[in-house]
């Protein structure tokens, strides 16, 4: 039930994702518009998460999964009554933030849910409800704004998000051991996660720009319909996920992680050299299996050893580490764009997420090296 809620709430997300840095321009705005209409969102998540995290681990995960939900809907409407790109910078800040706590508490109740020696297995799957509507949501919403009105838009990404809401009465939700923490600085950050969390950072430096620009990288190149680009890489993660999760528990979430950051890295590279449909859906399935193989085995590193009253804390880590590198990615990706080219922001975000596969490596050999030697 709650991968179903997952599945309305980010169909209706993923329809605006690849579409508002366009509706941005289309006001008025230039690249540099573009990329704060997707670095505002994750900076404010980047705020909200933390608290939210120490609220799901104080009080409980469904009231808030609910008020996140309720007011991300209100939000999305409010994009049909925007005419100027100050009030849509503005919305987009609000959205981030009411985004930022429906989504860590889905995350947290997703890992009461799954049993330990699962975990990465069960991240997998969970993920797929987020990946899903990415096959179809960029590809919609990109058609749905052919005309130029985006009354439509608007409206379907509303109504999805109300189905989402729908769906949250039958969801029933396990109590949990809740923290006795006051609200403070320790409370709101968990220790244990920061490395695994650093390395989504890394890893969503490059999906900043891939949401932020690929659109406008297609226009300049006259590729058509680049939406195409966000079904196959949601369709690849789709297949590799559940395989990548079970290989990630035999075989060790920092291997896994390190093989998936390789395959990002050449990804990226490869749409920055694309100047075809072709070339940039091959990188979507090199970008498909890269991420479908990495962030599944960076969640479970994030949770794995954290003690159920703190999964909220650990949780907002880690996805707090993903929304900044989005808007770092998005950013700074505005700024490469506007003083060198669409294909130098790609370019520069490979080198830190090849950055994050040596550090993966270089951990996980450390790790054997400790390991005490088995008698014969």
């Amino acid at each position: 039930m709650l991968m179903l809620y997952n599945l309305f709430f980010f169909l209706g997300f993923q329809l605006l994702s690849t579409t508002l840095p366009v509706f941005a321009v289309r006001l008025g705005g230039n690249t540099s518009s573009a990329g704060l209409v997707v670095g505002l969102f994750t900076l404010a998540a980047v705020l909200v998460r933390p608290v939210t995290g120490w609220a799901l681990d104080a009080y409980g995960r469904y009231a808030l999964l609910a008020l996140g939900t309720a007011l991300t809907l209100a939000v999305v409407i409010g994009h049909e009554w925007v005419t100027a790109i100050p009030l849509l910078l503005a919305l987009r800040f609000a959205h981030g933030a009411t985004f930022a706590v429906a989504t860590t508490s889905a995350g947290t109740l997703a890992s009461d849910l799954i049993p330990r020696a699962r975990l990465g297995e069960g991240m997998g799957f969970f993920s797929q409800a987020m990946s899903l509507p990415m096959a179809v949501g960029p590809v919609v919403g990109l058609a749905l704004i052919a005309s130029g009105d985006f009354t439509w838009l608007f409206a379907l990404s509303g109504a999805l998000t109300a189905m989402s809401l729908v769906l949250l009465l039958a969801l029933r939700v396990p109590l949990h051991q809740r923290s006795r923490r006051p609200f403070g600085l320790r409370a709101l950050y968990e220790r244990s996660p920061m490395f695994p969390a650093f390395l989504g950072l890394l890893v969503t430096m490059t999906y900043g720009p891939v949401i932020s620009f690929m659109a406008l990288l297609g226009e300049e190149r006259g590729m058509g319909n680049v939406g195409l680009f966000f079904t196959v890489y949601a369709v690849t993660q789709t297949l590799i996920r559940p395989v990548s999760g079970r290989l990630a528990d035999r075989r060790g979430y920092e291997r896994t992680a390190a093989v998936g950051l390789v395959v990002i890295a050449a990804a990226v590279v490869t749409i920055a050299v694309s100047h075809s449909l072709w070339g940039v859906l091959a990188a979507a399935v090199l970008y498909g299996v890269g991420f479908g193989t990495a962030q599944p085995s960076l969640n479970a590193l994030a949770v794995n050893r954290v003690p159920p009253e703190r999964r909220g804390a650990a949780t907002a880590a880690f996805f707090t580490a993903f929304d900044l590198g989005i808007a770092l990615g998005s950013i700074g990706g505005g700024l490469i764009a506007a003083a060198f080219s669409l294909s130098a922001v790609f370019l520069v975000s490979a080198v830190p997420v090849a950055l994050g596969a040596v550090l993966l490596l270089v951990r996980d050999l450390r790790v054997r090296r400790a390991m005490p030697t088995p008698r014969a």
